[in-house]
């Protein structure tokens, strides 16, 4: 039999522990509600409800809800802050110094103010 590496171990580990905390929700009419609840408060376990074999619900203790929910906020604001950055640094590469008028523009596209006037007299706009 082959020997398992540290990682491999590790991950075992990791699996071992993850399907401990998972829960039936039949498990909670069955006796079993109060031993999760106490794990869960005293030691700010967690626990995933399934209903069907499909999970369907997470169980956490406030305090592990509060942190999420501040890391998500935090989260929130760099990323924020990393598409303002994005964008400046977008604004910033573009060369603004090379304006020009509306005038010298329709001239660039070798027409004149007064062919442009002429033909927005003769299109009609229902």
């Amino acid at each position: 039999m082959k020997k398992m590496t540290k990682g491999e171990r590790h991950m075992s580990m990791a699996l071992a522990e993850f399907t401990e905390k998972l829960v039936s929700v039949s498990d909670f009419s069955q006796g079993k509600a109060g031993k999760i609840f106490s794990d869960v408060a005293e030691n700010d376990s967690e626990y995933i409800v399934l209903k069907n074999n499909q999970p369907t619900a997470v169980l956490m203790s406030p305090a592990q809800y509060r942190e999420i929910q501040r890391k998500l906020a935090q989260l929130d604001r760099v990323m924020a802050m990393a598409e303002n950055i994005r964008l400046l640094r977008l604004a910033e590469s573009r060369d603004v110094t090379k304006t020009t008028t509306f005038e010298d523009f329709v001239k660039e596209q070798g027409f004149t103010m007064e062919e442009l006037e002429e033909l927005s007299e003769s299109v009609e706009i229902e």
